[in-house]
């Protein structure tokens, strides 16, 4: 049987204990998985295909799909042992497991997409976790690398095959013990430093991003993002077939309590939220459907601030997707 008729033999309900019991620390809100169950569900193959193949012992190549698009994956021929030592909901988390956080991407106004600012501070970062290794390299050859590399304008770490492996593996057993304890703080201290622009970089690039979105940020918004501890994503393009509209699909995955959406939302935190809803020119958001997302928001936030921005799109034909930014402090 392919992915697409292994999915349809399942009701949602059934793939989600197998899921928690098996990823029980890192899912995402369970109703992004609950899209996924639906867009194999409503996707038609077009691709080259394959097999994805599971051993008595629940080891599989599933993690060989993670990259692939839905196109391709729902057409893939599922192999599973002879004696049903793996149930199909159990291959079925497995797959969308593998499957979720690749196969679709949010859409974003890349033409307005400018990251410089977040490449500046992964060049300081990188340039400054060279400079904490440069002391206790030996190797000559390795050595005029670090060096080079360190003039580079690039954020990436581009070093040979040797370098790379000295850099990543061998500096550890160089720094070891042998160090006074002036050292050891200064070297704490330039760690520290490094993590924290490595932080910066990252909550500049997701600042981009939501610019790419919606266009200016606040500088409110833009400070409370750089004093943030965390920035958590969930992006919902609505799946209409089988269902009565396009925002009634966005309703159930965000109310509906079995799929556990308001995972990332802390009441008790200082939290703020935005959200962008995307249509078409062709099929854009009326008057009715607006106040319909607005109340629909309303009571998934609850206390939690929010802001709701339309923005259009060519590449959702009649549908929606709802794009929600959570910035906790």
């Amino acid at each position: 049987m392919t992915v697409k008729e292994l999915f349809q033999s399942l009701d949602f309900k059934d793939i989600i204990e197998p899921l928690v019991l098996k990823y029980p620390n890192a899912l995402k809100p369970m109703s992004e998985y609950k899209e996924n169950y639906d867009i194999i569900l409503n996707t038609e193959f077009s691709g080259e295909g394959g097999t994805i193949t599971f051993q008595p012992n629940g080891e599989s190549d599933a993690y060989m799909i993670e990259g692939d698009r839905y196109l391709n994956i729902v057409g893939m021929e599922v192999v599973l042992p002879d004696r049903g030592e793996v149930s199909k909901a159990e291959a079925a988390a497995k797959i969308l497991w593998c499957a979720a956080p690749f196969a679709r991407y949010p859409v974003i106004d890349w033409s307005v997409f400018e990251e410089e600012v977040a490449d500046s501070y992964a060049l300081q970062a990188k340039r400054l976790d060279i400079k904490m290794a440069l002391p206790y390299c030996r190797n000559k050859a390795i050595l005029q690398e670090l060096k080079r590399e360190m003039q580079s304008t690039t954020d990436d770490l581009c070093l040979s095959y040797e370098a790379c492996n000295w850099f990543l593996f061998g500096k550890g057993k160089l720094w070891g013990n042998k160090q006074n304890r002036s050292k050891r703080k200064r070297l704490y201290r330039m760690k520290e430093r490094s993590a924290e622009l490595y932080q910066l970089s990252e909550i500049h690039k997701e600042l981009d991003l939501l610019e790419a979105k919606i266009g200016y940020v606040s500088e409110n918004i833009r400070q409370l993002a750089l004093s943030s501890s965390s920035i958590d994503k969930a992006y919902y393009k609505s799946q209409t077939a089988g269902k009565t509209d396009r925002l009634a699909y966005l309703e159930d995955l965000l109310l509906n309590p079995l799929y556990n959406s308001k995972k990332f939302l802390s009441p008790d935190k200082n939290q703020e939220c935005i959200c962008v809803l995307y249509t078409t020119p062709e099929h854009s958001c009326t008057s009715d459907e607006q106040n319909r997302i607005s109340d629909i928001l309303s009571k998934y936030f609850g206390t939690t601030p929010w802001q709701l921005f339309t923005r259009q799109c060519n590449c959702l034909y009649k549908e929606v997707e709802l794009d929600i930014m959570c910035i906790t402090k």
